[in-house]
């Protein structure tokens, strides 16, 4: 008992650390989480796929064992003595009950006072003998209390099997299944440090994905619409599924798990800043582009749809606002830095008024490090590049020495060159910011500025993949350990010892009570069997 406690308390140590430290994440995360002293240290011990390490499997086997040994040590003779009691009892054994009680009665004989004790104890199981010219009677509730400490036992084992069973032939793993895509059937689970692989007997396919947005863009609800194949054959048509609503087919449990870009259509406009040409660029995410005159490439790693981020200032309410759909992407290039950049196709609209296109740069590659960067103009609207080139143009060929006045004289031009005399209502604003793009484009490291124009958006559907055969003994394990602890708790063994000694002239009852549990309780219905007992008496004298 005492090895099985140290295990107990082993096991629960390891499954607080299994708790705490997620398990079966990716290296990379682990490795950035911990630095690499620790993590080679957690890894060395197994910790990052802690139910899986041998020496967990080790505890887990050493408890099983110590349990199946307690078990065939105690349970005969557990059984045993609920089959028989013993009914005499030593006085030096009944002297030492808390709970005695004597009575001297006169005018009596021993078989009128057994009659009467055994009526007024019909609740209890009584057993009588003789012994010594004495009569013994032993009465007994919640005799099978034992059953408790042998079902409790049992149940522990049951559940430890279930869980060894699991460990050992189920399974978990992620597909990821493009929306209205192919069909997949492989499942990617880590063990240990490495990823493994399992085929399906079966396929999947996505046949639409659904999702739903807080206004803070945090998604709200998500689910698939989902078909199973089996040999070429549906077996499964147009079922839906979400989170913590599975789908089961052939034992394995089908949960809604994530979600993400099953690689999105995108058309790009690339304005070069060099001869002022615009060109597009079709591509799709997690693929690259490289601009072949330049060299620079664009790694596109993801897009989204909504973009929502909090307008408000330093201590003021918040103000959530959806920029738009935006598409992030790795910029490279001969002699450029690699940062990774966020696009919008909306322009940035600031007190209702339009201030022109903006882009996100992160230098660390981390999307929390992302920091905006205007670029002046609306690259939604073609004039406005059509005008700053007119307007670079024209400032070029401008002969006035007053710069103000150059600027005024080129914008002019440029207006004339790109509206001829049909002035849009909002020029003024346009010239504000072409002045700006004239700045902020200077700073522009790469040759071409990006910007999304249009896309077509699909996800793919993160499902969790779980088979788990011990489930089922688990559940009657837990079924078991239920009943095992109220019988424990709630029916308690409790006895009564009635000695019965004829003397010369009258007989001495004597009462002793005991209990394995809840000694409150039982004081309490000793002393009302004792009051019950003695009105008996009293009114048989």
């Amino acid at each position: 008992m005492s090895l099985a406690i140290v295990l107990l308390v082993l096991l629960a140590i390891a499954s607080v650390i299994g708790t705490v430290l997620l398990q079966n994440q990716a290296q990379t995360d682990y490795l950035a989480q911990f630095g690499p002293l620790w993590y080679w240290t957690f890894r060395s011990l197994g910790l990052f796929d802690m139910y899986h390490s041998p020496w967990f499997l080790t505890l887990l086997g050493f408890l099983m064992v110590s349990v199946a040994v307690c078990l065939w040590r105690n349970t005969p003779r557990m059984l045993r003595e609920m089959r028989k009691r013993k009914v005499t009892i030593e006085d030096k054994s009944l002297q030492r009950f808390h709970h005695l009680k004597h009575w001297d009665l006169e005018k009596t004989d021993v078989a009128t006072v057994q009659a009467h004790l055994e009526d007024q104890l019909r609740d209890w199981e009584i057993k009588s003998a003789e012994k010594d010219g004495r009569t013994y009677l032993r009465a007994d509730k919640g005799r099978w209390n034992k059953w408790g400490y042998i079902l409790t036992h049992a149940a522990i084992l049951v559940i430890l099997s279930g869980g060894w069973i699991s460990v050992h032939f189920g399974f978990r793993g992620t597909m990821n299944v493009i929306e209205g895509g192919g069909q997949e059937n492989t499942i990617r689970f880590l063990k240990g440090a490495k990823t493994e692989k399992m085929t399906m007997p079966f396929t999947i396919q996505c046949n639409k994905f659904y999702i739903d947005f807080y206004p803070t863009g945090m998604p709200k609800t998500f689910r698939s619409n989902l078909s199973i194949y089996d040999h070429g054959k549906e077996v499964v048509h147009n079922k839906d599924i979400e989170v913590n609503h599975p789908l089961i087919y052939k034992g394995v449990r089908i949960y809604q798990a994530s979600f993400g870009d099953g690689g999105s259509d995108i058309k790009m406009k690339l304005f070069h800043l060099n001869d002022g040409s615009v060109s597009t660029v079709d591509s799709r995410v997690y693929s690259t582009y490289r601009d072949p005159k330049t060299g620079v490439s664009m790694e596109f790693t993801g897009f989204s749809a909504f973009n929502v981020e909090n307008m408000a200032g330093p201590g003021e309410p918040k103000n959530f606002k959806d920029l738009g759909p935006a598409v992030t992407f790795i910029m490279r290039g001969p002699g450029l830095k690699p940062v990774k950049v966020k696009t919008f196709m909306n322009p940035f609209e600031q007190k209702g008024k339009n201030v022109g296109s903006l882009i996100m740069v992160s230098l660390s590659g981390d999307k929390k490090d992302f920091q905006p960067f205007s670029l002046g103009l609306d690259f939604s609207n073609p004039n406005d590049w059509k005008l700053l080139q007119a307007f670079g143009k024209h400032l070029i060929d401008s002969k006035e020495g007053n710069e103000q006045q150059a600027n005024m004289q080129a914008f002019r031009a440029a207006l004339h060159e790109v509206f001829g005399n049909k002035l849009p209502p909002n020029f003024q604003h346009m010239g504000i910011r072409v002045l700006q793009a004239m700045n902020n484009l200077s700073n522009v490291p790469w040759p071409f500025i990006p910007i999304l124009q249009d896309y077509h958006q699909v996800y793919y559907t993160g499902l969790e993949l779980t088979r788990d055969p011990g489930m089922n003994v688990i559940w009657i394990g837990s079924a078991i350990l239920v009943i095992g602890l109220c019988i424990m708790f709630y029916l308690p063994h409790r006895k009564l010892w009635l000695v019965i000694e004829p003397m010369a002239d009258k007989v001495r009852l004597t009462v002793g009570g005991m209990t394995n549990r809840n000694r409150l309780g039982f004081e309490q219905e000793f002393q009302r069997t004792l009051s019950n007992l003695e009105k008996m008496l009293v009114h048989q004298q």
